[in-house]
């Protein structure tokens, strides 16, 4: 079973969550409730041990893209942490899944990646915050209160690194899409307009103008037939090096 409920009854890790909760009531996580995921089951279950202990309440962890994705559809909790690399694969994809699906949540990425791209790349895609999995649990709980508080929270140093780091206009690199921005520059290559995008990726046509816009943004066009026209280039340069 990919998900694991926090509560009494569900294993020796998850009896410990909830054991900790009346002990860390009051503290700073001020009973929010919470979904954690990381690819490995024990660091999963220890980080919700952790935050159990300072007040928050727990209520599922998990390790692969789809059982966090069902842990939040089924609880709706206040925030989620994740770690973007799961057992089944990168998690970029399953923040904007969980942005649209259950807006009210916030998402922390967690990763060991420093890469400025990466964390441009999550918070477009909808986290509230990120933060680097070689910090302790203090700069956690810190990143919980404000993203839960209405915040975007980004280490000074990947905000610095990410300023520094992304490209200019007219950078021309697809890696600073989003999966749906590329899902998006797909449809314009095969001449969509924005109202069979929008039918085509379940949005409604405001959604898919501002995808398109971001599009061009990123890519440093300014127009639908200069993004195919770049796509179309971009791919064969790839193909041919």
């Amino acid at each position: 079973m990919v998900e694991t409920p926090a509560g009494p009854g569900h294993g020796a890790g998850a009896g410990r969550t909830a054991a900790g909760v009346g002990a860390g009531a009051g503290r700073s996580g001020g009973g929010l409730a919470l979904v954690v995921a990381d690819a490995e089951r024990l660091l999963a279950d220890a980080l919700a041990l952790a935050l159990t202990g300072r007040g928050y309440r727990v209520r599922a962890t998990a390790t692969t893209r789809n059982g966090l994705l069902r842990a939040v559809l089924h609880h709706r909790p206040d925030a989620c942490l994740l770690d973007l690399h799961l057992s089944d694969g990168r998690a970029l994809d399953v923040i904007e899944a969980i942005h649209r699906a259950v807006p009210t949540t916030r998402i922390l990425a967690l990763s060991r990646e420093a890469d400025p791209g990466v964390v441009e790349i999550a918070i477009e895609a909808g986290a509230a915050g990120y933060l680097s999995k070689d910090r302790g649990v203090e700069a956690l709980d810190r990143a919980l209160r404000r993203i839960t508080a209405g915040e975007l929270f980004v280490e000074a140093n990947l905000t610095l690194e990410a300023r520094q780091g992304r490209p200019a206009p007219g950078g021309r690199s697809l890696r600073w899409l989003t999966h749906r921005e590329l899902e998006v520059l797909r449809r314009l290559t095969e001449g969509d307009g924005t109202v069979e995008i929008a039918r085509a990726l379940d949005m409604t046509t405001n959604t898919a103008r501002t995808h398109v816009q971001n599009v061009l943004d990123k890519l440093g066009v300014h127009s639908r037939l200069e993004a195919v026209a770049l796509a179309n280039r971009l791919k064969t340069e790839q193909r041919s090096s």
